[in-house]
């Protein structure tokens, strides 16, 4: 019994450090750059920053499932392209970023809906 709860324990005490060691930011992706795996983002300021991807980084899923279901996990051009088309149609693509404080590298990226209206929370 106490090895299990210590077991349990220890789980939890990796999962604490794992979230401390993480960075969120939250911005416009206005650029990717495919060959050298970077995004620019602009935050609420206007000031633009481009960060690396790590090489595990999680994009949003694509697009072409059923409503309410989650499609096909993304990829480096899925998201540019889902960037490039938020850019024509004169919105941005708004993002929340989870990077690694370690490698100062992006492992997570998330599409967060923007404005006041209707459905104003959720993803891509």
């Amino acid at each position: 019994m106490v090895r299990k709860l210590f077991g349990v324990l220890c789980v939890a005490l990796v999962l604490c450090i794992g979230a401390v060691l993480a960075d969120e930011i939250m911005g416009t992706i206005v650029k990717v750059d495919t060959k050298a795996k970077t995004v620019t983002v602009k935050d609420k300021d206007g000031k633009e920053v481009a960060y690396d991807l790590d090489a595990t980084v999680e994009y949003p899923a694509q697009r072409g499932a059923a409503r309410g279901e989650k499609g096909p996990p993304g990829t480096i051009d899925s998201l540019k392209t889902s960037v490039e088309t938020a850019a024509e149609k004169g919105r941005g693509f708004n993002a929340k970023l989870t990077r690694d404080e370690k490698t100062k590298k992006i492992t997570k990226i998330e599409a967060v809906r923007g404005g006041k209206g209707k459905g104003g929370g959720g993803g891509q």
